[in-house]
């Protein structure tokens, strides 16, 4: 099975947190109310100090989490989005990286091929825009700015970010009642060794510990459950993925699953379990959605360190090695008109800014919603990839405690508990420097939690927790 992996590993992942967005969503709170209230707790489990929680599917500039191959979708897509439209349009973002889509190292890729794509056939000093200013959009800005490796000449570089902030679907915030970041976004650096982000992070001032993910399991009758418990069923979807990979027709991984009867003898809470805390909140989407033959084809294999002292300092390391870039904030487009002398973008404010060439590099959602108009409609291949590409969901909870009230020491705590939410859970509180658990939750059960109140999901969050500590964790 794949590495867990970032974007708002994450995954990765918004800006509806306790809330730096008062009124994005449904029940996002004031600023004011960042910090929790200390003085409840829920059967053994204390009040927290703070409490960030993340809804993705409720940001107009994200509409989820990340990207994924539903059935019938293949990695060509991605690259048909990647492709330049008459040397004036390029895209980015992780959606278009063919070899890690979904992390930050492919974002990172996908803003240093679009860099290189556009010094090809640009003029030095032609002005580029660049619409998005999360980790695909400030590399291809920096390199571009300052003459990168990757680039090779200087170009006059506007970066036009939606938000109020840089990063994108990488957002680190120290809630009020905290001393360290959380990560709204994503949390992780993957397959380290295969790019250079690791040593670019330490340099900017954070830093990568790593992270096993040695796995605790609860049993639905409030018994630990040994390491060997899904075993059985991983060893059913590993054989199911290889049945569907030798047909000529697609299916969804539940289906494969179904029709290979590779899970005949297999324990089905066992087999929901796994596909639940191993798939869905590995990608975002369900066995239900993702597509047998090519899910699991994406990615590399390697190390995975969880990112400490802020995953934004990387991104705000790529402004600051390119101060000639303008960067302008709150300024969301509505409309891309290109045509053989140029680019002209309309924000959504009105304004019209023309240039040599753009590059896109919103989230996928945002595309697939038509929230950015193009005038000529994009070419059908492109179309065709924004339409069969997915955008999965990964949401987050993240609580900071005065101290641990647990004596479970394994990083990762699962429990099975067929449709419910928060069901797992990550120990960080040796890793960051603040005492945090963070929960995450991916897919249908997380957009049907998306509408919750904060207070709604503040009480099942708390009481998911309780169950651990019922148990003796």
């Amino acid at each position: 099975m794949a590495k867990r992996r970032d974007v708002l590993r994450g995954g990765s992942a918004a800006v509806a947190t306790w809330a730096i967005h008062a009124g994005l969503g449904t029940g996002c709170s004031t600023q004011g109310e960042r910090r929790a209230d200390a003085g409840t707790s829920r059967r053994g489990v204390p009040g927290p100090r703070a409490m960030v929680r993340t809804n993705w599917s409720q940001d107009p500039w994200a509409h989820g989490s990340y990207s994924y191959l539903p059935v019938g979708a293949s990695p060509r897509l991605r690259t048909n989005l990647a492709r330049p439209i008459d040397n004036r349009l390029f895209f980015a973002g992780e959606a278009t990286d063919s070899d890690n889509p979904s992390t930050v190292h492919g974002a990172n890729a996908s803003g240093l091929r679009t860099a290189r794509a556009v010094a090809a056939v640009a003029e030095p000093g032609e002005a580029i825009i660049i619409v998005g200013a999360g980790m695909a959009g400030l590399t291809a800005a920096s390199q571009l700015a300052t003459g990168g490796r990757w680039a090779h000449r200087t170009y006059a570089v506007t970066v036009l970010e939606a938000r109020a902030r840089t990063g994108g679907r990488i957002d680190s915030l120290v809630p009020e009642g905290a001393t360290s970041p959380v990560e709204r976004g994503a949390a992780w650096l993957h397959a380290i060794g295969s790019h250079e982000l690791a040593p670019e992070l330490e340099v900017a001032g954070a830093t990568g510990v790593p992270f096993d993910y040695d796995q605790a399991i609860l049993g639905p009758d409030g018994a630990r459950l040994g390491d060997d418990y899904v075993e059985p069923a991983a060893a059913a979807l590993y054989k199911a993925v290889g049945w569907a990979a030798e047909r000529d027709d697609d299916r969804s991984i539940a289906e494969a699953i179904e029709a290979s009867g590779a899970a005949e003898n297999v324990d089905p809470v066992a087999m929901e379990h796994l596909l639940t805390t191993e798939v869905t909140a590995e990608y975002g989407a369900s066995a239900e959605e993702l597509s047998a033959r090519y899910a699991f084809a994406e990615g590399n294999d390697g190390q995975d360190l969880l990112v400490v002292g802020g995953y934004a300092r990387l991104t705000d390391r790529l402004l600051a090695d390119a101060p000639d870039v303008e960067l302008r904030l709150e300024t969301p487009v509505g409309e891309v008109a290109y045509d053989g002398s140029g680019v002209s973008i309309t924000t959504l404010g009105g304004e019209v800014l023309r240039a040599d060439r753009a590059v896109i590099t919103v989230p996928l959602g945002v595309l697939q919603a038509g929230d950015i108009t193009f005038s000529p409609a994009l070419p059908e291949d492109h179309l065709h990839a924004i339409d069969g590409l997915g955008m999965g969901l990964l949401d987050k909870v993240v609580f900071v405690f005065d101290e641990p009230f647990w004596d479970e020491d394994a990083t990762m705590w699962t429990r099975v508990a067929d449709g419910a939410p928060y069901r797992e859970w990550f120990n960080l509180a040796s890793l960051v420097g603040d005492v945090q658990l963070a929960s995450l939750t991916g897919g249908e059960v997380a957009r049907d939690w998306a509408t919750k109140s904060d207070l709604q999901v503040r009480d099942a969050a708390l009481g998911a927790l309780a169950e651990f500590v019922a148990a003796g964790w």
